[in-house]
């Protein structure tokens, strides 16, 4: 029996009101821990990213989370990426684009209008691909991420 990955893998993400799309207040714990997180991330070291940013998220209240969650799904897709888990790639990418989605292009001072469009071109070349197929891929770069400082 073949797995339909393209629609098992989707949930939809936390919706959230206009309103409460908005920067949190952040502690410096958080931001040692979101710059860690980033130092990791853009070091390829997406499962420590992943942890780093967990511990934010945890502190955090929602909405903020959805931020966060965002972030810790982008991790886990290049971590999944990294270990030729297509299914794994598929449904991160689909919850960290879907998440993102409702932020603007800049938020914390992360790029997230390069981050939505690389989640969208790693998707598209995974899809493209299919289950058997991301050991060939030529994928798009990695986004860089970096947080404002506070």
């Amino acid at each position: 029996m073949k797995r339909d990955f393209e629609s098992a893998r989707e949930r939809p993400a936390y919706s959230l009101a206009p309103e409460e799309v908005v920067e949190p207040p952040l502690n410096q714990e958080d931001w040692i821990d979101l710059h860690r997180g980033a130092e990791l991330f853009n070091s390829s070291e997406y499962w420590e990213s992943h942890e780093a940013w967990e511990e934010v998220w945890r502190r955090c209240d929602v909405p903020s989370r959805v931020f966060f969650q965002a972030l810790i799904q982008l991790a886990a897709a290049y971590y999944q990426l990294g270990r030729g888990v297509y299914h794994g790639v598929v449904k991160h990418f689909n919850n960290a684009g879907a998440k993102l989605e409702q932020f603007p292009d800049d938020f914390l001072g992360v790029d997230i209008g390069l981050v939505k469009k690389r989640i969208d071109e790693g998707r598209e070349r995974a899809r493209q691909a299919g289950p058997d197929g991301l050991e060939g891929v030529e994928w798009p770069p990695v986004p860089t991420i970096s947080f404002r400082k506070p």
